[in-house]
């Protein structure tokens, strides 16, 4: 496999990236399968943008031994608690889902962070409104390690 090198951060990421979209429909047993070759064929950067919750604890099962050695991105505003994929504004909403993914990943950090579903002028005025862009520019600058390069962005 070859990597790049983030220039931000530093992560030697793989050319090759693993999308989650409907990795959710395949039996566990196959979609572990799955994560464990990509892994095992140096595969180590994740977009976790999903049709379906459980996709996170596939994911888990998978890869949780080795979590450290991967790259997880996630989408902010993504919203998982029907068990299928929908999006929010709603701060408390997007506090809960940033929660339930580190939990459902076991994981204690995310990698990078993806702010989600900003279609319209209107869905960026509510992620401002709402507080959500303040809550991730706040929870970014607790954290010591890269988490959220992309919050460093000028916007």
């Amino acid at each position: 496999m070859e990597y790049r090198v983030n220039q931000r951060t530093g992560d030697k990421i793989s050319i090759i990236g693993l999308g989650a979209s409907y990795i959710s429909e395949s039996s566990e047993k196959e979609a572990v399968e799955a994560l464990i070759y990509a892994y095992e064929h140096g595969i180590n950067y994740v977009d976790l943008s999903t049709a379906g919750a459980k996709t996170f604890s596939y994911y888990a099962s998978a890869l949780g031994s080795v979590w450290k050695k991967m790259r997880y991105q996630v989408h902010f505003g993504a919203n998982y608690e029907t068990g299928e994929y929908g999006w929010t504004t709603n701060l408390e909403a997007v506090k809960r889902q940033i929660d339930w993914q580190l939990r459902s990943l076991k994981t204690d950090y995310i990698d990078y962070g993806f702010v989600h579903c900003l279609d319209e002028d209107s869905d960026w005025e509510a992620y401002q409104e709402n507080g959500v862009l303040q809550y991730l520019l706040d929870m970014k600058k607790k954290r010591s390690c890269t988490a959220y390069p992309f919050l460093q962005a000028n916007f």
